[in-house]
Protein backbone atom coordinates (compact mmCIF):
# COMPACT_ATOMS: atom_id res chain seq x y z
CA UNK A 1 0.00 0.00 0.00
CA UNK A 2 2.70 2.40 0.78
CA UNK A 3 4.24 1.91 -2.86
CA UNK A 4 1.03 2.42 -4.24
CA UNK A 5 0.37 5.87 -2.32
CA UNK A 6 4.14 6.80 -3.72
CA UNK A 7 2.69 5.69 -7.26
CA UNK A 8 0.10 8.32 -6.97
CA UNK A 9 1.31 11.17 -5.37
CA UNK A 10 4.68 11.55 -6.78
CA UNK A 11 5.91 13.09 -9.85
CA UNK A 12 6.89 10.69 -12.93
CA UNK A 13 9.34 11.24 -15.62
CA UNK A 14 8.87 13.10 -18.28
CA UNK A 15 7.03 16.12 -16.87
CA UNK A 16 3.40 14.08 -15.84
CA UNK A 17 2.15 13.29 -12.14
CA UNK A 18 -0.04 10.07 -11.90
CA UNK A 19 -3.53 11.64 -10.64
CA UNK A 20 -5.39 8.37 -10.79
CA UNK A 21 -4.94 4.27 -10.04
CA UNK A 22 -6.45 1.99 -12.32
CA UNK A 23 -9.06 1.21 -9.91
CA UNK A 24 -10.23 4.84 -10.10
CA UNK A 25 -10.29 4.70 -13.81
CA UNK A 26 -12.41 1.73 -13.84
CA UNK A 27 -14.83 3.09 -11.04
CA UNK A 28 -15.47 6.09 -13.06
CA UNK A 29 -15.80 3.89 -16.62
CA UNK A 30 -17.83 1.60 -15.01
CA UNK A 31 -20.24 4.80 -13.69
CA UNK A 32 -19.82 6.21 -17.34
CA UNK A 33 -20.84 3.31 -19.12
CA UNK A 34 -23.76 2.09 -16.82
CA UNK A 35 -24.99 5.60 -17.00
CA UNK A 36 -25.44 6.51 -20.42
CA UNK A 37 -26.52 2.69 -20.94
CA UNK A 38 -29.30 3.99 -18.16
CA UNK A 39 -30.23 7.44 -19.96
CA UNK A 40 -30.69 5.31 -23.36
CA UNK A 41 -32.78 2.86 -22.03
CA UNK A 42 -34.60 5.23 -19.89
CA UNK A 43 -35.52 7.39 -22.32
CA UNK A 44 -37.56 4.83 -24.23
CA UNK A 45 -39.17 3.84 -21.25
CA UNK A 46 -40.16 7.81 -20.29
CA UNK A 47 -41.50 9.01 -23.55
CA UNK A 48 -42.72 7.51 -26.77
CA UNK A 49 -40.64 9.85 -29.09
CA UNK A 50 -37.86 7.48 -27.88
CA UNK A 51 -39.78 4.08 -28.73
CA UNK A 52 -38.33 3.80 -32.36
CA UNK A 53 -34.96 4.14 -31.15
CA UNK A 54 -35.31 1.04 -28.85
CA UNK A 55 -35.27 -1.23 -31.63
CA UNK A 56 -31.31 -0.45 -31.52
CA UNK A 57 -31.91 -3.16 -28.65
CA UNK A 58 -34.11 -5.49 -29.39
CA UNK A 59 -37.74 -3.48 -28.62
CA UNK A 60 -39.03 -1.46 -25.40
CA UNK A 61 -39.91 -4.48 -23.38
CA UNK A 62 -35.56 -5.75 -24.26
CA UNK A 63 -34.61 -1.87 -23.06
CA UNK A 64 -36.42 -2.12 -20.08
CA UNK A 65 -34.48 -5.43 -18.83
CA UNK A 66 -31.28 -3.76 -19.57
CA UNK A 67 -32.42 -1.09 -17.82
CA UNK A 68 -32.84 -3.10 -14.65
CA UNK A 69 -29.80 -4.91 -15.21
CA UNK A 70 -28.13 -2.14 -15.75
CA UNK A 71 -29.26 -0.28 -12.73
CA UNK A 72 -28.28 -3.16 -10.63
CA UNK A 73 -24.72 -2.39 -12.38
CA UNK A 74 -24.61 0.76 -11.99
CA UNK A 75 -25.42 0.60 -8.16
CA UNK A 76 -23.31 -2.56 -6.88
CA UNK A 77 -20.42 -2.22 -9.36
CA UNK A 78 -19.32 1.18 -8.43
CA UNK A 79 -20.18 0.85 -4.96
CA UNK A 80 -18.22 -2.50 -4.66
CA UNK A 81 -14.92 -0.04 -5.17
CA UNK A 82 -15.13 1.06 -2.38
CA UNK A 83 -14.45 -1.58 -0.33
CA UNK A 84 -11.84 -3.45 -2.88
CA UNK A 85 -9.20 -2.46 -5.00
CA UNK A 86 -8.21 0.73 -4.49
CA UNK A 87 -10.66 1.53 -2.33
CA UNK A 88 -9.04 4.09 0.11
CA UNK A 89 -8.95 6.51 -2.80
CA UNK A 90 -12.24 6.06 -2.92
CA UNK A 91 -12.96 6.62 0.46
CA UNK A 92 -10.47 9.88 -0.19
CA UNK A 93 -12.72 10.86 -2.69
CA UNK A 94 -16.21 10.38 -0.78
CA UNK A 95 -15.14 12.02 2.32
CA UNK A 96 -13.57 14.92 0.44
CA UNK A 97 -16.44 15.61 -1.60
CA UNK A 98 -18.41 16.60 1.62
CA UNK A 99 -15.66 18.74 2.83
CA UNK A 100 -14.80 22.50 1.53
CA UNK A 101 -12.35 24.52 2.65
CA UNK A 102 -12.25 28.20 2.03
CA UNK A 103 -10.12 27.80 -0.69
CA UNK A 104 -12.78 25.76 -2.53
CA UNK A 105 -15.63 28.23 -1.67
CA UNK A 106 -13.63 30.88 -4.10
CA UNK A 107 -12.63 28.59 -6.99
CA UNK A 108 -16.37 27.84 -6.96
CA UNK A 109 -17.49 31.40 -6.48
CA UNK A 110 -14.98 31.96 -9.63
CA UNK A 111 -15.99 28.65 -11.43
CA UNK A 112 -18.89 30.48 -13.84
CA UNK A 113 -15.95 33.01 -15.28
CA UNK A 114 -13.82 29.98 -15.22
CA UNK A 115 -16.25 27.67 -17.16
CA UNK A 116 -17.01 30.78 -19.73
CA UNK A 117 -13.14 30.87 -20.72
CA UNK A 118 -12.17 33.50 -18.69
CA UNK A 119 -9.04 33.72 -16.21
CA UNK A 120 -10.23 33.62 -12.86
CA UNK A 121 -8.29 33.94 -10.06
CA UNK A 122 -8.57 31.45 -7.15
CA UNK A 123 -6.51 29.95 -4.44
CA UNK A 124 -4.11 26.67 -5.15
CA UNK A 125 -6.69 23.72 -5.10
CA UNK A 126 -6.21 20.19 -3.45
CA UNK A 127 -6.38 16.84 -5.77
CA UNK A 128 -10.00 17.36 -6.11
CA UNK A 129 -10.83 21.42 -6.80
CA UNK A 130 -14.18 23.47 -5.65
CA UNK A 131 -15.85 22.85 -9.22
CA UNK A 132 -14.95 18.82 -8.74
CA UNK A 133 -16.61 18.75 -5.36
CA UNK A 134 -20.03 20.18 -6.67
CA UNK A 135 -19.99 17.45 -9.47
CA UNK A 136 -19.15 14.75 -7.15
CA UNK A 137 -21.94 15.84 -4.77
CA UNK A 138 -23.79 16.20 -7.98
CA UNK A 139 -23.06 12.55 -8.93
CA UNK A 140 -23.92 10.92 -5.32
CA UNK A 141 -26.88 12.61 -4.63
CA UNK A 142 -28.16 12.14 -7.85
CA UNK A 143 -27.19 8.25 -7.87
CA UNK A 144 -28.44 8.01 -4.26
CA UNK A 145 -32.20 9.40 -5.60
CA UNK A 146 -32.07 7.69 -8.99
CA UNK A 147 -31.05 4.53 -6.87
CA UNK A 148 -34.01 4.45 -4.24
CA UNK A 149 -37.19 5.94 -6.38
CA UNK A 150 -35.79 3.28 -8.71
CA UNK A 151 -36.01 0.44 -6.60
CA UNK A 152 -39.63 1.74 -5.22
CA UNK A 153 -40.95 2.07 -8.89
CA UNK A 154 -39.87 -1.52 -9.33
CA UNK A 155 -40.85 -3.26 -6.18
CA UNK A 156 -43.84 -1.20 -6.54
CA UNK A 157 -46.61 -3.28 -5.25
CA UNK A 158 -44.61 -3.29 -1.91
CA UNK A 159 -44.49 0.27 -1.04
CA UNK A 160 -47.38 2.68 -0.71
CA UNK A 161 -49.04 4.28 -3.50
CA UNK A 162 -48.18 7.68 -2.85
CA UNK A 163 -44.48 7.06 -2.39
CA UNK A 164 -44.64 5.07 -5.77
CA UNK A 165 -46.34 8.40 -7.21
CA UNK A 166 -43.43 10.54 -5.93
CA UNK A 167 -40.63 7.66 -7.18
CA UNK A 168 -41.50 8.83 -10.84
CA UNK A 169 -40.47 12.34 -11.17
CA UNK A 170 -38.15 12.35 -8.59
CA UNK A 171 -36.01 9.73 -10.41
CA UNK A 172 -36.76 11.47 -13.68
CA UNK A 173 -35.99 14.96 -12.27
CA UNK A 174 -32.72 13.01 -10.57
CA UNK A 175 -31.61 12.10 -14.22
CA UNK A 176 -32.35 14.93 -15.63
CA UNK A 177 -29.73 17.22 -13.37
CA UNK A 178 -27.12 14.64 -13.83
CA UNK A 179 -27.60 14.74 -17.42
CA UNK A 180 -26.63 18.09 -16.93
CA UNK A 181 -24.08 18.09 -14.77
CA UNK A 182 -22.37 15.00 -17.31
CA UNK A 183 -23.17 17.44 -20.38
CA UNK A 184 -21.26 20.01 -18.27
CA UNK A 185 -18.15 17.62 -16.97
CA UNK A 186 -17.60 16.74 -20.83
CA UNK A 187 -17.40 20.17 -21.79
CA UNK A 188 -14.57 20.70 -19.77
CA UNK A 189 -12.80 17.76 -20.10
CA UNK A 190 -13.19 17.30 -24.06
CA UNK A 191 -13.56 21.19 -25.21
CA UNK A 192 -12.49 23.70 -22.37
CA UNK A 193 -8.85 25.02 -23.89
CA UNK A 194 -7.65 25.42 -19.92
CA UNK A 195 -9.08 22.32 -18.98
CA UNK A 196 -9.23 19.36 -21.23
CA UNK A 197 -6.06 17.72 -20.14
CA UNK A 198 -7.67 16.65 -17.07
CA UNK A 199 -8.87 14.01 -19.87
CA UNK A 200 -5.83 12.05 -19.92
CA UNK A 201 -6.32 11.60 -15.93
CA UNK A 202 -8.84 9.34 -16.37
CA UNK A 203 -7.46 7.72 -19.81
CA UNK A 204 -3.63 7.20 -18.69
CA UNK A 205 -3.97 7.95 -15.05
CA UNK A 206 -1.36 10.37 -15.67
CA UNK A 207 -1.82 14.93 -15.51
CA UNK A 208 0.40 16.31 -17.33
CA UNK A 209 2.82 18.28 -14.84
CA UNK A 210 2.23 22.15 -15.54
CA UNK A 211 -1.86 21.10 -15.45
CA UNK A 212 -1.17 19.76 -11.87
CA UNK A 213 0.44 22.98 -10.94
CA UNK A 214 -1.78 25.44 -12.24
CA UNK A 215 -4.92 23.60 -11.16
CA UNK A 216 -3.97 21.57 -7.93
CA UNK A 217 -0.84 23.19 -6.52
CA UNK A 218 -1.92 21.78 -3.19
CA UNK A 219 -2.05 18.35 -4.28
CA UNK A 220 0.95 18.42 -6.52
CA UNK A 221 3.20 19.97 -3.65
CA UNK A 222 2.61 17.14 -1.54
CA UNK A 223 3.24 14.95 -4.10
CA UNK A 224 5.94 16.04 -5.18
CA UNK A 225 7.54 16.09 -1.02
CA UNK A 226 6.44 12.46 -0.82
CA UNK A 227 8.91 11.60 -3.57
CA UNK A 228 11.56 13.97 -2.41
CA UNK A 229 10.93 12.18 0.75
CA UNK A 230 10.68 8.83 -0.50
CA UNK A 231 14.07 9.21 -2.27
Amino acid sequence: MAVERLKVEGQVAEGKVLRFTGGERFSHWLHVVSFFMLLFTGLGVFTAGFHPLMSLVGGLQIARLIHRVVAVIFVLGAGAMFFIGDSRYHRDWLRSAFSFSEADKKHIKAFTAEFFGGHAAYPPQDKYNGGEKINSLLTICGSAVITVSGLVMWFAPNFPAGLVDWAYPLHDLAMFVMTAAVIGHIYLSLIHPGSRASISGMLTGYVPEDFAKAHHAVWYEQAAENKSVAK
